[in-house]
């Protein structure tokens, strides 16, 4: 059923499905993302089953993801990008966002973000 979830979703965007790769990775980790928000909202809120079948769902789905770097590999590949566009503060955040985004599919934008506030002045 799950699978059937992510097929509908990516035929959604495309109805052929013939979608890039990233573009499908995308498609998955937003789906990741709201199950993760809805496991969130449910345990606030003290519904345990709901949560419980969020979370099966969400442990399905994220083997369909490629496995994330980790915060020092991010660090890196951020520094990397913050040096070869030659940026020196933090109004520049979007054209790093974008450099590294828009190259890789295995890391968090969340994480990015916060790297990049670390950084830079």
């Amino acid at each position: 059923m799950v699978l059937r979830m992510i097929k509908a979703k990516i035929l959604h965007v495309n109805a052929r499905g013939d979608l890039p790769e990233k573009d499908i990775v995308k498609i998955i980790q937003n789906h990741a993302k709201s199950l993760q928000e809805t496991i969130d909202i449910c345990r606030q809120h003290s519904k345990f089953e709901e949560m419980t079948a969020a979370q099966k769902e969400l442990g399905i789905v994220s083997e369909y993801l490629p496995k994330m770097l980790s915060e020092e590999e991010t660090k890196s590949i951020v520094s990397e990008a913050i040096s070869s566009l030659g940026i020196t503060s933090q109004k520049e955040i979007g054209k790093i966002m974008k450099e590294v985004l828009g190259k890789r599919n295995d890391v968090d934008g969340a994480v990015v973000r916060r790297i990049v506030l670390e950084i830079l002045p």
